[in-house]
């Protein structure tokens, strides 16, 4: 016989499961009495404003997680999106609407043929999403050929800059995508089939869920919502910069795990990852406000990546 586990105690389940949360809020509140400033509505803005990529990209990351994947390319295509864009207005004369959507349709198609490959070719998908890292990379320094593009399309900038009932436009993009995101995974067929593939894909075949393909949809996808962050960038700062998204895959995984998306598929929400994606942000911000060195950015989120992945363990384990 099985030795049952022992029952858990209310407040050890309260904080497993509602962890990031608690931290979040804890957070806010240390910061709230040691950083100056942090209180204002100004600094309020800027912390969505710069958390507004960051959250496109998380969402890319959440929904190919879900299938119990990964993709290292998000940044490297939010940056070739951006530079496209700007290429299309510029060399090509493009009205900025149309550009964008030929732009944002080049970043779908992109991350559609990532899930081609590792659907179809049987690419892992870490050996898929890293070439693909390294092609969107090269692409958008041919494209830009090194240097950064000024971009006098305003209304294309407006996007950076303009307010619609006092939140910045860029924040209303993402939080609209939130919504949606959240819509489609919770009441659609695809998206209660995203989550059975992740949870065991033999399963999910043998079901007669469509795998592949709707594994592929998860990378195009993924595609599109970097293509938003990098037509975000770009309006940020009115120019397409060479370096723009690289080595944002990373903060963007990270978010995606302390938000409580489980790294080898099947379970998360669009709420866990949005709250990720803010607690790393409010960090930055913190660090900017005391005045510490940015060089303790990445030991930081770290640290908090080491934990929300222990907390997870332990959620899972039961041992709490």
């Amino acid at each position: 016989m099985s030795t049952p586990h022992p029952p858990k105690h209310p407040l050890g389940q309260l904080l497993l499961d509602q962890g990031v949360v608690f931290g979040f809020i804890a957070l806010l509140i240390f910061l709230s009495f040691v950083a100056p400033h942090f209180l204002s509505r100004n600094n309020f803005f800027s912390i969505l404003t710069d958390a507004a990529p960051l959250v496109l990209l998380t969402l890319s990351e959440l929904v190919v997680m879900l299938v119990a994947g990964i993709d290292l390319a998000v940044g490297a295509l939010a940056g070739l999106t951006g530079a496209l864009a700007a290429t299309m207005m510029l060399a090509a004369g493009l009205p900025w609407p149309l550009a964008l959507l030929f732009a944002l349709l080049a970043a779908t198609l992109g991350g559609l043929l990532q899930g081609v490959i590792i659907n179809y070719l049987h690419i892992t998908d870490f050996i898929a999403t890293l070439a693909g890292l390294s092609i969107f990379s090269s692409l958008t320094l041919i494209v830009t050929q090194g240097e950064p593009m000024n971009i006098n399309a305003s209304g294309f900038n407006a996007i950076g800059e303009s307010h619609l009932l006092g939140v910045p436009d860029q924040v209303w993009i993402a939080g609209i995508m939130v919504i949606l995101v959240a819509l489609w995974l919770g009441l659609t067929a695809s998206g209660t089939h995203f989550y059975a593939i992740g949870g065991n894909r033999v399963a999910a075949y043998r079901a007669g869920i469509r795998v592949r393909i709707l594994r592929s949809l998860a990378y195009a996808f993924s595609g599109f919502s970097a293509g938003l962050a990098g037509i975000i960038f770009a309006a940020q700062l009115a120019t397409a910069d060479p370096n723009a998204g690289r080595g944002d895959e990373l903060p963007a995984i990270a978010a995606a795990v302390i938000g409580g998306v489980y790294l080898f598929g099947g379970r998360g929400t669009v709420w866990g990852a949005l709250i990720g994606a803010l607690l790393l942000s409010t960090i930055l911000d913190g660090l900017i406000l005391l005045n510490i060195s940015p060089f303790y950015t990445e030991l930081v989120e770290g640290v908090v990546i080491l934990l929300a992945v222990m907390l997870g363990y332990l959620k899972k384990s039961g041992t709490v």
